[in-house]
Formats: structure tokens, sequence, C-alpha cells
């Protein structure tokens, strides 16, 4: 329910970049394939030489940065009760490790999004949405929660 409201804000608002298709309505895979084969075949056309770089992040969710997805919800508009209960979400984490019969000692989770929660997804879009923003001019891109795709065409690439 809380993720339904979140997401419902951040679509309406268009606070989600275009470029990102990961867990979205009328989204997909299939968008960034069509993207980059046009990219592809325009350079072709155009007699460009093009140069496509895929990046998978790793450990996205462990790493990101709690305190930056509360100031960008902050950022977003978001006041009141919603960005309280996701504060509430990711503090005070705890986890433990299973093997077998045996359990690591309880560890606090000092960074991150929790693993396997529809949230999680969600807020975790929200803050590497920025990424994009930081691009150069001319240097197109596609994410997909946490693959990232940058590519840049031109009759000259040095």
């Amino acid at each position: 329910m809380v993720n339904n409201r979140l997401v419902w804000y951040l679509e309406r608002n268009k606070l989600i970049t275009p470029m990102q298709s990961g867990f979205r309505k009328a989204r997909s895979t299939t968008d960034h394939l069509v993207r980059l084969e046009t990219f592809v075949r325009e350079a072709f056309i155009q007699k460009q030489d093009a140069a496509i770089i895929f990046f998978d992040l790793e450990k996205a969710y462990d790493t990101t940065w709690k305190y930056g997805i509360l100031n960008d919800l902050h950022d977003a508009g978001l006041r009141g009760r919603l960005p309280l209960f996701i504060s509430g979400f990711l503090s005070d984490r705890k986890f433990q490790v299973t093997v077998g019969v045996t359990y690591s000692k309880i560890h606090e989770q000092e960074m991150g999004v929790p693993q396997g929660s529809i949230l999680s997804v969600t807020l975790f879009c929200l803050k590497i949405n920025s990424i994009v923003k930081a691009l150069c001019p001319g240097v197109d891109c596609s994410l997909y929660v946490d693959d990232f795709l940058i590519c840049y065409r031109s009759k000259y690439i040095l």
C-alpha cells in the first residue's frame, strides 16, 4: 500500500526519469532494446561511430545512501507521514546470516535498502534517478533499476 502510494506520487509528478524502465507500468527491457537498436541504426545511417557502455552496479541495494533517499523524498515535495514511515522503514535494520544450523552475530545494516521489498526497489529507483543528470549533453542512456547503459555517437570519437 505504501509503495503503491509512493509510485503513484512519483509517476503523477514525473519525478522518475523516463530513462528508467525497471518495475514501472507499461515499460520493460524491450523499451531499452528498441532504443539501443534505433541508436545503432541511426549511427550507421549517419556514418557515425558509436560507443556503448553497459554498467551493472554491484551491491547497489546494499550501498544505497539512506540519508540521500530521505533527501530525495524531501526534494520531491513529500512531507508528513509517508517520509516518516520510510525513515522508520530504513532505520534500525538488523540482519543475521545462517549457514546450516550456525548463526552469525546480529549486525546493523548501516547503509542500503532491505533486499526483497518492493518498496526498496522504488526507493532505489528514486535515488539513482539523479545519475541521468550527471551525463554530458549528447550522451544517451537507459536505466533498468541498477543496470545502466550510456551511449554516444559522433563522426569523430576520440
